[in-house]
């Protein structure tokens, strides 16, 4: 199982690049999921030709969830790359100049101007990395945290049972309340780490540590910190998550 979770939020342009948090878990933890995709990768043997653009788009619901479902199974041997739009025709209205942009974005992964176009109203531009790593624009940074609250959650419990024994019941964990990792938004500016393979555990609580790390190290196979900020814990007895920062660290922050 994934050992961290790396987490760096540029709030200017609202993208987030993540390593341990794949295209299944953005699928699973989006609350308002995509209605229709335009396809930034113009080689694509997925969906259906738009003549205007020039790519392809998924369309519909029912499409965006069965493309997510090929994505999350491992059977797609291109890369995953995407922006949302609300309104098929639109997709007509858009300049020249437009459609360059979005090519420039597909194939840099990076925006000229806004990341977010009127004539789309798009929420997402979706890019899948190497080495487990994807950078997210998301319109609202809440649609982030929900994502990263079931991310946290699934992984804590996969390592709680990995340690218990055969006879005894898997345990579960309530949920991870957005508002508390909101919390470390400061922290997530700079880059930081959730450590799994350090997670303690007794009888009454369970705690992840925390740490702050290099932007660079996203795309690194181990990621190591020496600078600690705190741990994320869940309480058995009272079955809530509280957070045991470390005040002094964050200082430097």
């Amino acid at each position: 199982m994934d050992q961290t979770v790396y987490v760096h939020i540029d709030t200017t342009s609202n993208v987030v690049v993540t390593r341990g948090i794949n295209a299944k878990d953005f699928h699973l933890g989006v609350v308002h999921p995509p209605k229709n995709l335009l396809l930034l990768n113009p080689a694509t043997e997925y969906g259906d030709y738009e003549t205007h653009t020039g790519l392809k788009i998924i369309r519909g619901a029912g499409a965006v969830d069965r493309y997510a479902r090929l994505v999350t199974k491992g059977r797609m041997n291109e890369e995953n790359k995407w922006i949302d739009f609300t309104d098929v025709s639109m997709l007509k209205e858009l300049s020249p100049l437009e459609i360059s942009e979005l090519l420039y974005f597909g194939h840099m992964r990076n925006h000229l101007h806004s990341p977010f176009f009127y004539k789309l109203q798009n929420n997402f531009v979706y890019f899948d990395l190497p080495h487990d790593v994807a950078r997210v624009y998301y319109r609202y940074l809440d649609e982030f945290y929900h994502i990263l609250a079931g991310r946290i959650k699934q992984l804590a419990i996969a390592r709680m049972n990995e340690k218990r024994s055969f006879f005894k019941r898997a345990i579960t964990l309530d949920n991870l309340p957005v508002d508390l990792l909101k919390n470390l938004r400061e922290p997530m500016k700079e880059g930081m780490i959730f450590c799994f393979h350090q997670l303690t555990q007794d009888s009454k609580v369970l705690c992840i540590p925390l740490f702050i790390a290099e932007e660079e190290l996203a795309a690194s196979p181990t990621i190591a910190s020496d600078m600690t900020i705190g741990r994320l814990c869940y309480h058995f007895d009272t079955h809530t998550w509280s957070l045991d920062l470390e005040e002094e660290n964050l200082l430097f922050i």
